[in-house]
């Protein structure tokens, strides 16, 4: 792909190929050359990472690194690259607990309170519950997964778990 093209790429779009790209490489069928070509892959990421390391420490350690930090995570493609390398500095928990945190007022006018249970590096649980409002569930869903993943795509999975007894205890009154 010529400079020009890779250039007008999406985000989404360089994710994607480079998925395709790994992808293919697990299909050479040259042992060696596919042994040749992850480490080589696994070396470049390695200096990436170590390099986006030390500027972040860089960046930190000056007067208005955190400042400064807190721009370059606001930037979708650079918070991609440190999400890639695990440099985030927000840990996993934090990114949630600020998506809850913006999205709730939006989510309270819907009658709906979405709570963060627990979070780890590989998944996150959260509770919806929903006090008569009649959305369909998958679509709840589907859009708590979306704000929460936009947030933390390094998460394996978010559990969304339905807590019905306020709309129960509305219903049946």
């Amino acid at each position: 792909m010529s400079g020009e093209a890779r250039e007008t790429e999406t985000l989404e779009q360089s994710l994607a190929r480079l998925e395709q790209l790994t992808a293919a490489l697990e299909g050479i069928a040259d042992g060696t050359g596919r042994e040749a070509a992850r480490e080589l892959l696994a070396l470049v990421l390695d200096l990436h990472a170590r390099s986006l390391a030390r500027l972040s420490t860089i960046i930190a350690a000056s007067d208005d690194g955190a400042a400064i930090l807190e721009k370059i995570v606001e930037d979708r493609a650079l918070r991609a690259i440190l999400l890639l390398h695990g440099l985030h500095p927000h840990s996993v928990e934090d990114r949630l607990q600020d998506v809850v945190a913006r999205m709730q007022p939006q989510w309270s006018a819907r009658g709906l309170h979405v709570s963060l249970m627990s979070a780890s590096k590989a998944f996150a649980i959260v509770q919806l519950q929903r006090n008569g409002v009649a959305e369909p569930t998958d679509q709840l869903r589907l859009e708590i997964e979306n704000a929460l993943t936009d947030a933390a795509p390094d998460l394996d999975d978010i559990l969304i778990e339905m807590d019905m007894t306020a709309f129960y205890v509305e219903t049946a009154a």
